[in-house]
């Protein structure tokens, strides 16, 4: 007989024993109770195989397996097997894997456990960061957003700003596509007048202070964007643009785990802005002539162009000063990394090489990060760990001019015979120079260095459960230096060396303790509390030294001394903050759900009467499907109501702003003595400068249905910002041109909607969608209360172009009413092919009391995304399109005949046509109107791209077993395909509207492989 003799029976064993051997009963009842825990504690552990598998019965590998609250798991192999080591029945095994639900299964009297996971559609139950802690979706009460990086997976995206680019409502980002840039974001609108509406940035739950572009993309693992002022207010002063999450990753299995990510691409032009090439530069130059009352016969053409313009179009040399000004831009990225979780150790290690070259000569970057994240468990009690990175940016080399290359004339000489560049492409006209003499003249070294880290502790209290504390010193050492010798023009006889050195520190560090505690009270309640108490401090200097005329120039910018003229100046600056944060979170029956957050912040950079402001929040959810009056619709899955309001504030201001300061000059005495230096009061102390406000209300409706097909958010907002930093202007006979105050209100109020769904799901093919859609109306409320008019109502600032009602960014302008032609009444001082202004006053002339607003820009009324996803057995594509609607922007590159403008001179501008007494345009003047009145110019930014489109084939893990390989894909992506638009310029987007902002958008094709070892 073979039977196992189970903990009871061996008990009643061992008691009999000891109870016919009274000698020796104690001694032996200890010995024999040492051995009873021993026999226990190995009669109880057991070991569990299965298998685990996907809905349609196929194996799934890589599954990671844990005892949860523990640190012993496993993955399952090719064939979806597993075999892990438990302690008890009542042990929990958590299954995981990427793409699937986690399922959790009690080991219970079971030895062997088969699963099948189920893949993750809309159910809105993964878990989301929310600051200081991390919060499964269903339990969140404000509006929280998670990009989709999963989207940007097979992209060459080498920015995480790329990832959010037109994928989350909501969220406006601005990416010209530069090497090395890291964009612009704005979060609902912008709120402030004169401060930033920049976002907070944090990275690895700390505050992060260098650029965006300065994260490697591969190293993120989720990225939650923060966006009402209730989950916001955790972060306080700093949080009214809203916060962006940025966690990185982590060890998943205890086998290590090897990730080679490659890819290589080519780019062009996008779009090329249309400027004269050489027929229509002549035609030009006759048709302005003509215009003009001159001369203008065709035969001598020659005679009206600039001598060397003249000498090249005899002989049929012309050039395109765009091709001139550009190089072939490409791209390489290389990145590896090493990740894995011991019994007590769990690591992520990185190494990443990026190397940019831009559409414009000399714009390029490389860029190489180093990332290591450890976490050691020391005890039950106790975990240490750090997170950093190091990157370094190398942006060396002096771009093309871009203003230069778009008024060059297309009949200019670029170079001499001896391969040196010209100064001036046209050698009579000398307004412009030339875009590749500075590129080609100046060695330049930009090197960008940033050490961020965040070195922390945390204990799980062992006498009080669910207690835990967290210390985090996160010091952040910046280091940048900016090179440059300009070395001798061959072809000048004066000195034309100089050189410039720029160094620059900066060194930020942030410590906070954390304190937490979750409790479940009976079964019907929830607790969770966090409390935050923490100090912050930043500094800066940076030194510039220049010299020029150096007498030799072998050194280049090591040795300054050699030059003539040297000036050195310097600056630097320190601020310190201190923060304090409570937040609870209360959940009732696992349905309605409270969270109340106060932050109270103090920074030096506002006024002594203002160093300190309390930022409170609170939200409230209610999940309305798990009601009993709900079950009768039973299409519909989860549904939830949030509610919230709270307050968050602005600090981005410099130190001393609210200080009086003072400034230096030089003056030499008529006398021969030395330079004297005076000190002067610059600017005028505010004693109560103090934040900037926003309190924001939010409405939200999250909701999946249709057995999780379908799902999606949407959210309704309000936000004011009150007491708007802003530097005003005041009357000269203070002795001040302007002062740092709080002044006037704005309000932002829109709506977001974000859908998810299973279109299609078969056993081979699958299509899924995702699509965001949001709208903002942005207004200026008040500015400075004054009625100096006494029309009983409130003045608008017209030098800066606010008014109130309006949006910040407002067109105050002439209002176009079309082109004088030959027949119309002409007023004195135009003729045929000039502007005709609207008359808005009617009283039968144009003056200033004519000017109206005219459109808003600065952000569109309407922006959507849409994404298409489409799986067949291996092999997936994904289109995403992007838009933008319902704005507009000044654009002065329309005025013919207003610099840079200028068709009697030598130079070049944009070909959007023009009228002459042939073609007799409705829209564009003639070359000779010269636009007294200095109006502007204004062109919609709308657009529609197909921006993304990536195809990418997944091998079987069947044949990878074969190799040893964990996964292996291959993908080719397009990026910024076509654009649908009516702007002339180089991109709506960027919307740059002069000479030197016009860079092009990249239209990019990559090919890229990820291999998992």
């Amino acid at each position: 007989m073979n039977r196992k003799l189970n903990f009871r029976e061996l008990s009643l064993c061992l008691q009999h024993a000891c109870n016919k051997l009274p000698h020796f009963k104690n001694l032996t009842l200890l010995l024999l109770l040492v051995g009873v825990l021993s026999v226990s504690a190995s009669a109880q552990t057991a070991t569990i195989k299965g298998t685990v598998r996907d809905t349609k019965g196929e194996a799934l590998e890589g599954v990671n397996i844990v005892v949860k609250n523990s640190t012993v798991g496993t993955t399952s192999n090719a064939s979806g097997h597993y075999t892990i080591t438990v302690k008890g029945p009542n042990d929990v095994l958590v299954f995981s894997s990427v793409g699937y639900e986690n399922s959790e299964v009690v080991v219970g009297g079971n030895g062997s456990i088969d699963l099948m996971l189920t893949p993750k559609t809309i159910t809105g139950n993964e878990v989301v960061v929310v600051g200081y802690g991390t919060q499964s979706k269903r339990n969140i009460t404000g509006a929280v957003a998670k990009a989709d990086l999963s989207r940007s997976e097979n992209l060459p995206n080498t920015n995480i700003t790329q990832a959010l680019r037109g994928s989350v409502a909501g969220v406006q980002v601005t990416d010209n596509g530069r090497p090395g840039q890291g964009g612009t974001i704005l979060i609902r609108g912008p709120r402030s007048l004169s401060a930033s509406n920049n976002p907070l940035v944090v990275l690895d739950g700390i505050i992060f202070g260098g650029s965006l572009a300065d994260i490697n993309p591969n190293d993120i693992l989720s990225m939650d964007i923060l966006k009402d002022a209730s989950a916001a207010a955790i972060y306080g002063s700093r949080a009214a643009n809203g916060v962006i999450l940025v966690t990185s990753k982590k060890g998943v299995t205890e086998k290590p785990t090897i990730r080679v990510n490659t890819f290589h691409g080519v780019s062009d032009w996008a779009y090329k802005m249309k400027t004269f090439d050489t027929e229509r530069y002549v035609q030009s130059k006759l048709d302005y002539r003509k215009q003009s009352g001159l001369e203008a016969d065709p035969a001598k053409i020659l005679d009206y162009l600039n001598k060397s313009e003249a000498d090249n179009y005899k002989n049929g040399v012309s050039h395109d000063p765009w091709e001139m000004a550009s190089q072939k831009g490409r791209i390489s990225s290389y990145d590896l990394s090493v990740s894995g979780r011991a019994k007590a150790v769990n690591y992520y290690l990185s190494a990443g090489l990026v190397d940019e070259k831009g559409l414009i000569y000399n714009d390029n970057q490389k860029r190489t990060s180093l990332r290591a994240n450890l976490d050691t468990k020391i005890t039950d009690w106790l975990n240490i760990g750090t997170n950093a990175t190091f990157v370094q940016r190398d942006l060396s080399g002096v771009s093309a001019d871009l203003s230069f290359a778009y008024t060059n004339s297309p009949l200019g000489n670029w170079f001499y015979p001896d391969g040196e560049p010209t100064q001036y492409i046209v050698a009579e006209d000398q307004a412009y120079g030339n875009p590749l003499r500075a590129p080609l003249l100046t060695t330049n070294e930009e090197i960008n260095n940033s050490l961020f880290s965040n070195f922390y502790a945390k204990v799980d209290v062992p006498f009080v459960k669910g207690l835990s504390y967290r210390m985090n010193y996160s010091p952040n050492y910046r280091w940048n230096h900016n090179y440059d010798f300009f070395r001798q023009d061959k072809h000048l006889t004066n000195n034309t060396t100089s050189a410039t050195k720029y160094n620059f520190e900066g060194f930020d560090w942030v410590l906070e303790n954390i304190l937490t505690y979750k409790r479940k009270i009976a079964r019907d309640h929830n607790v969770d509390f966090t409390f935050l108490y923490g100090r912050n401090h930043s500094e800066t200097e940076s030194t510039t030294a220049t010299a020029s005329q150096l007498s030799v120039d072998a050194l280049g910018y090591n040795n300054l001394g050699l030059g003539t003229v040297l000036s050195t100046t310097s600056a630097a600056d320190a601020s310190e903050g201190i923060s304090s944060m409570a937040r609870v979170n209360y959940q009732f029956r696992n349905k309605y759900m409270l969270t109340l957050t106060a932050r109270r912040d103090a920074s030096s950079v506002f006024a002594e009467n203002n160093k300190y402001a309390t930022f409170p929040s609170g939200s409230i959810a209610w999940i309305l499907s798990d009601e009993s009056f709900m079950s009768r619709y039973k299409f519909i899955d989860m549904l939830k109501l949030r509610l919230s309001y709270g307050s968050v504030g602005n600090q981005a201001i410099n130190p001393y702003q609210s200080l009086g300061l003072s400034n230096t000059t030089q003056y030499v005495f008529a006398d021969g003595g030395s330079t004297s230096v005076g000190v002067f009061p610059s600017s005028m102390a505010n004693p109560n400068l103090k934040w900037e406000t926003t309190n924001t209300a939010n409405l939200g409706l999250d909701f999946t249905v249709l057995n999780g097909r379908l799902g999606g958010t949407v959210e309704v907002y309000n936000s004011d910002t009150r007491d708007l930093l802003v530097r005003r202007t005041i009357p000269t006979l203070t002795g001040y041109s302007s002062i740092f105050t709080n002044i006037g209100e704005t309000n932002n109020r829109g709506i977001e909607l974000s859908l998810n769904s299973v279109n299609v799901q078969g056993k081979n093919f699958e299509w899924t969608s995702n699509f965001v859609l949001s709208h903002n109306k942005n207004k200026i409320v008040h500015l400075y209360g004054s009625d100096i008019n006494n029309d009983g109502k409130e003045d608008d600032d017209i030098s800066n172009r606010w008014f109130i009602g309006q949006p910040i960014t407002t067109y105050f302008d002439y209002v176009f009413d079309g082109i004088y032609q030959e027949g119309d009444n002409i007023p004195a001082g135009s003729k045929p092919g000039f502007v005709r202004l609207k008359d808005v006053d009617g009283n039968k002339k144009i003056d200033a009391n004519d000017r109206a607003i005219v459109g808003s820009g600065g952000q569109p009324k309407y922006r959507f995304g849409i994404t298409n996803n489409f799986k067949y057995r291996n092999l997936s594509l994904s289109v995403f399109v992007n838009g933008m609607q319902g704005w507009i922007s000044s654009f002065p590159l329309l005025n013919t005949a207003v610099s840079p403008n200028a068709p009697g001179r030598g130079l070049n501008q944009m070909d959007a046509g023009y009228w002459t007494a042939e073609n007799k345009s409705a829209t564009r003047p003639s070359l000779v109107y010269n636009n007294p009145l200095g109006h502007n110019w204004y062109m919609s930014r709308n657009f529609v791209r197909i921006q993304d489109v990536s195809l990418a084939y997944e091998f079987s893990k069947d044949m990878l077993s074969k190799v040893k390989l964990q996964n292996l894909r291959v993908f080719v992506s397009g990026k910024n395909l076509y654009t649908f638009t009516d702007w002339l310029g180089a991109d709506p987007e960027v919307g740059g509207t002069q000479p030197g902002d016009l860079y092009p958008m990249p239209r990019s094709l990559t090919i890229g492989l990820n291999v998992g070892f």
